[in-house]
């Protein structure tokens, strides 16, 4: 849904800021590492030769000494020519596929299964890493290695080479995309271009990955849970693809995440524990196949000011403590199967925008909106 956009531009400004830099809400511009240019090592200057001359003269007195040019005189510290330090060497891990292997099973899979690169996506998205350190060798610290090889996951994962755009890995050019919070104007994912100027993603902080959010872009197939590892994260936005199965359990420790809206897809399954997102100010899961209560998930220590979720298939009572959430100001919960009792410990301040069954009738301060009749729902938003 669009309607928040405006609401939570002001709090995501807030929220990156306490990290990074803030969002100004400017285009993005591209950013172009410049190859570090190799400078030649000063040398010191020599001693001069010295001649001897073994003429003598023709009198018949004693010989002439021999003529020696007068030394050099040794260089001082101040006379030397200046030298550049030399460029430091390419990192030893780039083009090396053990220990290539070895750094992204230690931090994305904790080192346990020694098979994870037999399959796809794990497997397409290491052989692609391995060729791209070789043949760009731009990108090795560690850090760039992690992030560019779960992007690459993400990638495999949902049908990269048939993205809509941004999916043409054999060009390196500029592309378009739908993102609010990210490049909408980067280039081409998997080329030799830093992963943070690839269209749909930013880093605001070091070179760390703040932002991936690629929008109504043909993204199919499942949400890899390596996205877990990305632990900068502070906007996960995939809304409005074909994505399907369900949210990895996983992503419930992303601490730093102010944004996660994966609405109009086709994810099943139940709501992961929100417990550890304390920064966490917009879910945005509405028109999906999720099932299951959403009580005890740790709502209220969240700080939670928007929540759509909305035409899925959740069941149970409306979790009591999402009353204790001061903030709230949007709240979509219609077209669920909720059963009584339908109501908030306490209704949050403002004016909620909400299914009227699951509002406090007796609390003034909450006003909601008319009941979505079964037909309505029927027919989806």
């Amino acid at each position: 849904m669009k309607l928040h956009t405006a609401l939570m531009s002001g709090a995501f400004v807030t929220a990156v800021a306490a990290d990074g830099k803030a969002n100004n809400n400017t285009p993005s511009h591209l950013r172009h590492l410049k190859a570090d240019s190799k400078s030649s090592k000063g040398t010191k200057a020599g001693k001069g030769s010295s001649s001897y001359s073994s003429s003598y003269s023709m009198s018949y007195g004693p010989p002439t000494p021999p003529v020696t040019d007068p030394p050099t005189p040794k260089p001082t510290r101040s006379t030397l020519p200046p030298t550049t330090p030399p460029t430091p060497a390419p990192s030893p891990i780039c083009c090396n596929p053990a220990d290539l292997e070895e750094l992204i099973l230690s931090n994305v899979y904790n080192g346990d299964i020694e098979t994870t690169f037999d399959e796809d996506p794990a497997k397409s998205a290491m052989e692609w890493l391995k060729g791209d350190t070789c043949s760009c060798g731009k990108f090795c610290t560690d850090l760039q290695l992690i992030q560019r090889y779960i992007l690459a996951v993400l990638y495999y994962s949902t049908g990269g080479p048939n993205w809509t755009s941004c999916g043409d890995a054999a060009s390196d050019a500029t592309c378009q995309v739908q993102s609010a919070y990210g490049n909408s104007e980067g280039f081409n994912w998997l080329t030799c271009n830093s992963e943070c100027d690839w269209g749909g993603t930013d880093c605001r902080n070091s070179g760390v990955l703040n932002v991936t959010d690629v929008e109504r872009n043909g993204l199919i197939g499942n949400l890899p849970p390596e996205i877990a590892k990305l632990s900068g994260l502070v906007v996960l936005a995939l809304e409005q693809n074909q994505l399907q199965g369900p949210i990895p359990s996983s992503y419930g420790g992303l601490d730093k995440l102010v944004v996660l809206d994966f609405d109009f897809n086709e994810l099943t399954g139940t709501l992961f524990d929100l417990s550890n997102m304390e920064r966490l100010q917009q879910l945005d899961l509405n028109s999906n196949f999720l099932s299951g209560s959403i009580e005890g998930l740790g709502w209220d220590l969240t700080r939670l000011t928007f929540i759509d979720l909305s035409y899925n298939k959740f069941t149970g009572t409306i979790a009591p403590e999402i009353g204790d959430l001061g903030g709230l100001t949007s709240l979509q919960v219609q077209c669920n199967a909720f059963v009584p009792p339908l109501q908030f410990v306490n209704c949050p301040s403002g004016t909620l925008a909400a299914d009227d069954v699951i509002c406090d009738n007796s609390a003034t301060i909450c006003t909601c909106t008319n009941s979505t009749s079964a037909a309505q729902c029927d027919e989806g938003p």
